[in-house]
């Protein structure tokens, strides 16, 4: 049922004239705004956290020790 309803919405919204697209636009656009601005402020507040701040960074990539194979390979094992 639910499928119908919104294949039907589908329908009526690709069959509006270039006015009442605009008019939805705007629609749309103005019933968002309160949500675009309440998960904009949430996102300004964020605490200054260090753990979160060194989450957001890409991890440092470290060496890892070389192997037997590796030195063996680099003739600096026997």
């Amino acid at each position: 049922m639910a499928k119908d309803k919104i294949e039907q919405l589908a329908d009526t919204i690709i069959g509006l004239k270039p006015e009442e697209a605009e008019k939805l636009q705007v629609v749309i656009k103005a019933k968002m705004m309160p949500e675009l601005e309440r998960q904009k402020g949430l996102l300004q507040q964020q605490p200054n956290n260090p753990q979160m701040q060194q989450m957001a960074r890409p991890p440092q990539q470290q060496m890892a020790p070389p192997t037997t194979r590796d030195l063996a390979m680099k003739g600096l094992l026997r």
